[in-house]
């Protein structure tokens, strides 16, 4: 999505799922229909969080368009992922601070209120970071650290360097709208996932 101009002709997630949805709905046996937000994970694997994040937002249209043109008594809806990343917020940013940008802290949090944060080695530090990738700081004999890149097209920090960024292992969040939605609470292995399915097209358990 960053990298679309106004005269692609590309459909957007949202556009594909929209088609998607459209053409299995007359199906008087119902669908499955898996969409997948594959860029997030290739923004992230180029250490590149605005990328990711901008996938991020067209996922949730994606995600929204199919809850307003879906009937909630029948058409179970879940939203989740299959890993995590080593992606993390770093310091303590102001509210409202750019999250593409240089961490500026509260007022009163020390330093001028709208210079950046600077840490112990004197140079300021972005809201956003990875533990690996292509951002790897390079920690060439008295050079210091850089200032970090910003915006969204930059390529956050990172400490280990690799050429790609790495998943990590925490536990992934699952949501649900729809028919069997209550079986979806707490934590779960992902294998349950497959049975809330069939239970949600009315099929016995296996």
């Amino acid at each position: 999505m960053v990298d679309r101009d106004a005269e692609n002709s590309e459909p957007t997630l949202t556009d594909m799922t929209a088609a998607a949805v459209t053409r299995l709905a007359g199906d008087p046996d119902g669908f499955y229909l898996m969409v997948e937000s594959g860029r997030i994970d290739h923004g992230h694997h180029a250490g590149q969080a605005g990328y990711a994040l901008e996938e991020a937002v067209e996922f949730a249209r994606a995600i929204q368009w199919a809850i307003d043109n879906t009937d909630p008594a029948e058409t179970l809806i879940m939203v989740t992922a299959d890993h995590s990343h080593v992606f993390t917020i770093a310091g303590y940013p102001r509210r409202g601070n750019d999250i593409l940008g240089l961490v500026v802290p509260p007022a009163g949090g020390g330093g001028d209120d709208a210079d950046p944060m600077l840490a112990a080695d004197g140079q300021p530090y972005t809201t956003l970071g990875y533990a690996n990738g292509p951002g790897a700081v390079e920690h060439d004999a008295g050079a210091g650290r850089p200032t970090p890149e910003t915006g969204v097209m930059a390529h956050q920090q990172a400490l280990i360097p690799l050429g790609s960024e790495t998943h990590a292992g925490e536990d992934v969040a699952l949501y649900a709208n729809g028919p069997g939605a209550g079986s979806v609470r707490g934590v779960m292995e992902q294998n349950l996932i497959y049975d809330v399915i069939r239970k949600a097209y009315g099929w016995p358990a296996d």
